[in-house]
């Protein structure tokens, strides 16, 4: 199955932010909506409209999506959810170094939280998981 992560920034693609999880949810096995540089937007704001746009795809929450405003939770959530040849994708992200969050960039790279999360999963050795405003 293929596991998509993925947000939507904000103060940007306003109008993209309910069709991507349309979207997502119909083409991907299972969705976990998530922070990706909300700046100084509300990210409850942004996933609200985020989970409406996978609910109007035909998503169920628990079933087909989650959200999750941690992403560093949400990649590993994405991990542990994944089975051998399982797909988790994270998208939005990319070759990025830092995550806005109101006026300030915090350092990020999805690469790093990946092979951490699967480090932690498979309890390993392996890089410290980033952490973020959202992180407990």
């Amino acid at each position: 199955k293929v596991i998509a992560v993925f947000g939507s920034a904000g103060l940007r693609d306003v109008e993209k932010r309910k069709l991507m999880p349309e979207i997502a949810v119909q083409i991907a096995d299972e969705v976990i909506l998530t922070a990706e540089d909300p700046r100084t937007e509300s990210l409850d704001a942004i996933l609200a409209d985020m989970k409406e746009g996978a609910e109007k795809g035909g998503g169920k929450e628990g079933v087909d999506f989650w959200l999750e405003p941690d992403r560093p939770e949400a990649i590993r959530k994405a991990v542990a959810r994944a089975k051998e040849g399982d797909l988790v994708v994270t998208c939005g992200k990319g070759h990025e170094q830092s995550m806005c969050f109101g006026h300030v960039e915090y350092p990020w790279d999805d690469r790093t939280a990946l092979r951490a999360a699967l480090a932690e999963h498979l309890e390993v050795p392996g890089p410290q998981m980033p952490e973020l405003p959202t992180s407990k």
